[in-house]
């Protein structure tokens, strides 16, 4: 990978990384700069599963995934958060409605 641009990666993590894990991984990112991708990754990861449980989005579902065929990050994020030892957003706090 080539050098990270942070600016983007803290505003629009999915568009800098494959998955939640190379956050984690990162050489090049301090650990509150990790923690601070991740928590913006939850919160797009919780959006984007509130508007597939609403019927927002296109796709049909398939297998593993929620309704609106969007396989929620959610559970990858978690674990690259706990990985890390960063906290997630509460779910009480959440933006969106309860997401195990």
């Amino acid at each position: 990978m080539d050098e990270i641009d942070k600016d983007k990666a803290k505003t629009n993590p999915a568009a800098v990384f494959d998955k939640p894990a190379d956050v984690a991984a990162s050489k090049e990112l301090a650990p509150a700069e990790k923690a601070k991708i991740l928590q913006e990754w939850e919160l797009d990861a919780r959006l984007q599963d509130a508007a597939a449980d609403e019927g927002m989005t296109r796709k049909a579902a398939e297998p593993g995934e929620k309704k609106g065929g969007v396989k929620s990050l959610l559970p990858e994020i978690k674990e690259a958060q706990r990985d890390l030892g960063a906290k997630p957003i509460p779910d009480e706090g959440a933006p969106t409605k309860f997401t195990p």
